[in-house]
């Protein structure tokens, strides 16, 4: 399974923010059932390895769009951290639900870890809410898999390389994976997209994660 990140892209949009930068209070972002422990391959090429990870949606209850970034740890059956989980951000809108896939540190399985704790550690509201967008969402079930399909919408007026994320969920509403794609798209342009969920998914999304001007 392929993991992505966007810190880089807040680290960025923090650094380059003006004073009129703000923050939402981070009891408005809510986590969303039981996280997902995996483990899988992550990365690709030379840079695959088998290592440890969670699902886990978050929920912005606020009424503006935020960067959410989320970090945590890895426990065992008697609550102690085994490990830590990279943090990972997200724009999540305002009253939408998003994935986040937090990776071990160490990117290393974790065969005694039976649980996770997941901490809220940011909420960056940016000048302006980001330029790339997900429009004309549809979604249906071709025998036990949900297919999902939707255009990435270039805002801006330069090429761009989108990473474009998928999340598919089992009838428990439990996360089941979370595969990407990276879709380069000309200034002010679309593109479709679609993904296809594994057997026993019955709810899909797509989403924007990092963007490359």
């Amino acid at each position: 399974m392929k993991v992505a990140t966007t810190l880089a892209l807040v680290v960025a949009l923090v650094g380059c923010s003006n004073t009129k930068a703000r923050h939402l209070d981070l009891d408005a972002i809510e986590i969303v059932g039981t996280p997902h422990l995996r483990t899988d391959t992550v990365g690709e090429g030379k840079f695959a390895e088998t290592a440890a990870f969670v699902l886990v949606d978050a929920k912005n209850n606020a009424g503006e769009g935020a960067y959410v970034t989320l970090g945590g740890s890895l426990t065992d059956a008697s609550d102690q951290p085994l490990g830590t989980l990279n943090p990972q951000s997200l724009w999540i809108p305002p009253h939408e639900v998003r994935t986040f896939a937090l990776l071990d540190s160490e990117r290393k399985p974790r065969p005694g870890s039976t649980s996770a704790t997941i901490l809220v550690r940011g909420a960056f509201v940016p000048k302006d809410p980001p330029r790339a967008v997900i429009e004309e969402l549809t979604s249906y079930q071709d025998q036990d898999h949900t297919v999902v399909q939707g255009f990435v919408v270039n805002q801006a007026p330069r090429v761009g390389n989108l990473i474009v994320i998928a999340s598919f969920h089992d009838k428990q509403d439990r996360p089941l994976t979370r595969p990407y794609s990276m879709v380069p798209v000309a200034g002010n342009a679309k593109k479709p997209v679609q993904f296809v969920g594994p057997p026993g998914s019955v709810r899909g999304t797509i989403f924007v994660g990092d963007v490359l001007y």
